[in-house]
């Protein structure tokens, strides 16, 4: 199987020890993005992917490069040029404090200042099964919005399976109000297969309400399958989180299809690295699709992907299908020889 994603590559700049930027001397960096992160845990599940971006054409851009080809993410759709990178900075938080990230120089970015003209989408697309979109791709300027949609009608004319992640991020819209993003949204939904969306995107993003005397605990699962049926997606997928303190924490997810909603197992998490959890449970879903699996399957799959992703370092998946596996059959072994 061949996975192709659109989607920027960022520098992660982490301060150590859970510190705060104005405490520490010290930063730490990895290279990641969703797609990226996506394609990583896609690599680990025996998958052939391949990034489509562009890299400042200079050393950070090179370094960045080798750095997705350790994860497994070819990079034959990378372009070089400009001069910058998007940076986040992240400071981890420690018990209720809450972990923060500062976006820098997104809107100076490579990928950002990229165009069209950048990229043959029918020869890339050639002998791909699935294609990755980010909704953060729609926020940063009109730029990265024409890529998204204009990749998301190439693959829907050629039957290609399209995935498409919300990710609504308030911050990276500027002065843009929802009634703009949602035409986005709106525009892009009419060429994708399967969707990562919850009841906060369809609510404020697409104006989908409850309906009058709904009770409070069908809200959520009603108004997305509303939102299937309107936008005529064949599935809706996300997670739902459990939180009863900074130590415990728990996790369920759901599918919604032509059979309706559906929900995982509740599990627990243990979390080292929160960032890029959520690409971890995308993977799943792409992997368990692509390959078939029953949708209960599918769903453990997907979460038991995500609640591992909780459990390594950086952003990007690097948790294979064996020890998903074993999560799913509840196999507690500590170490393996």
């Amino acid at each position: 199987m061949k996975v192709l994603a659109l989607g920027e590559v960022m520098m992660r700049l982490m301060v150590p020890d859970h510190k705060l930027l104005s405490q520490s001397e010290d930063l730490k960096y990895i290279f990641s993005g969703t797609g990226v992160n996506i394609l990583s845990g896609l690599y680990q599940m025996g998958y052939e992917t391949y990034l489509a971006s562009k890299l400042p054409n200079n050393n950070v851009g090179y370094a960045a490069s080798a750095y997705l080809r350790k994860l497994g993410v070819k990079d034959d759709y990378i372009n070089f040029g400009g001069d910058y990178i998007g940076i986040y900075f992240l400071e981890t938080g420690f018990g209720p404090r809450a972990t923060e990230v500062t976006y820098m120089n997104r809107q100076n970015s490579a990928f950002c200042q990229s165009s069209i003209e950048d990229y043959n989408f029918d020869e890339i697309l050639q002998d791909v099964d699935a294609v990755h979109i980010c909704g953060i791709s729609l926020a940063l300027n009109d730029n990265t919005r024409k890529l998204s949609i204009n990749l998301a009608k190439k693959a829907y004319e050629k039957n290609i399976k399209v995935f498409f992640d919300f990710n609504y991020r308030p911050s990276l819209w500027g002065d843009k109000d929802y009634s703009f993003a949602r035409i986005q949204y709106e525009e892009i939904l009419k060429y994708c297969t399967v969707v990562f969306a919850g009841y906060k995107d369809a609510r404020l993003i697409l104006g989908m309400e409850p309906d009058k005397d709904e009770k409070e605990e069908n809200i959520s699962r009603n108004v997305l399958l509303k939102m299937r049926s309107k936008y005529n997606i064949q599935t809706i997928c996300g997670t739902n989180r459990r939180i009863q303190s900074s130590e415990h924490q728990y996790i369920k997810g759901y599918l919604i299809d032509h059979k309706g909603y559906h929900e995982s197992s509740e599990y627990e998490l243990k979390v080292l690295d929160r960032i890029g959890a959520g690409d971890g449970f995308a993977a799943g879903i792409i992997y368990s699709i692509l390959e078939n699996l029953d949708r209960s399957e599918a769903l453990e799959f997907a979460t038991c992907s995500a609640v591992l992703a909780h459990t390594t370092y950086g952003d990007s998946p690097v948790v294979g299908k064996k020890s998903i596996y074993r999560l799913m059959k509840k196999d507690k072994t500590d170490i393996f020889r």
